[in-house]
């Protein structure tokens, strides 16, 4: 699934860490003491430098996302000049 595509499948304020799970698997995860957590989802294909895509969930402690970023792989790189 692309990066696009998985932020397609799950709606901010709707979507529960289950919905998310079945429909994007399992995620880099990390839980806060605050009842937050934050899922990572990051492209397979690397770059030749290692720079990939990302899509990164922020989960409310009621288990419902509220917030997502998308992060294009090349977003943030400084280019030479």
């Amino acid at each position: 699934m692309s990066m696009q595509n998985a932020q397609d499948a799950i709606v901010a304020g709707r979507t529960t860490e289950a919905e998310a799970l079945a429909a994007l698997g399992p995620a880099t995860e990390i839980r806060f003491d605050s009842g937050y957590a934050v899922w990572v989802y990051r492209a397979r294909a690397a770059e030749p430098d290692g720079d990939r895509a990302e899509f990164v969930i922020l989960f409310a402690p009621n288990e419902v996302i509220k917030k997502t970023r998308l992060r294009a792989a090349n977003a943030g790189r400084i280019s030479g000049g």
